[in-house]
């Protein structure tokens, strides 16, 4: 028997049989027949932009033609009590977690009425506070802490609207799901406070 042979293949080398070669780049997504790209290598669920709000249907859907900015391939390694497992570097997502879930669509049948929940009406004398900023952001409406802070600090009135202009139309929300409902988010520019869309209705 012929003896075997160990090769330590030292941080960042490469090597194919017994020689070293130069590293090559890990391809990390390649394109579709419709030009749209698919990932080659694991990403973020989390921080990856891969749904949007379909306003024409009142729901949050896969895009259906996602291109390379949409993923992030920032994931490494981190370690928590002696166990190592892999995370997003960029939001610290776990990524042995279950992905998150689209926003699912509320779902009736001629045979089941849905639950109106009636709302004061809005006149011209009503007085709407208007958020500054606000974005959709992953199935939530989301604006800076500042500006949350600013809107708590102005009061809870009952004769007075929440609203906030998104993607050119204006949806609104009660005071009570502003309160109770809100969530901080991580984006790029840091934490901003998100209320899910669900909570929101047309103005």
């Amino acid at each position: 028997m012929s003896e075997v042979k160990i090769l330590t293949i030292p941080f960042l080398k490469s090597v194919s049989g017994e020689s070293f070669i130069e590293p090559i780049a890990e391809i990390v997504h390649f394109k579709n027949n419709f030009g749209g790209i698919i990932p080659n290598t694991v990403f973020c669920p989390a921080c990856s932009t891969l749904t949007e709000y379909d306003s024409k249907w009142g729901e949050v859907k896969e895009k259906r033609n996602l291109e390379e900015h949409d993923y992030s391939f920032e994931v490494g390694y981190a370690t928590k009590d002696g166990e190592t497992y892999a995370q997003c570097l960029k939001c610290e997502f776990d990524l042995r977690l279950e992905a998150p879930k689209l926003e699912p669509k509320e779902k009736t049948t001629k045979t089941v009425r849905p639950q109106v929940k009636i709302v004061n009406k809005i006149t011209a004398n009503t007085e709407i506070e208007w958020i500054g900023q606000a974005k959709y952001e992953g199935g939530f409406f989301t604006m800076s802490k500042e500006e949350f802070m600013r809107v708590v600090k102005s009061g809870q009135n009952k004769d007075k609207r929440i609203a906030a202009s998104i993607g050119g139309s204006n949806y609104c929300i009660e005071w009570d799901k502003l309160f109770s409902e809100y969530k901080e988010i991580k984006s790029d520019t840091g934490f901003r406070i998100g209320i899910a869309r669900n909570h929101w209705t047309n103005l």
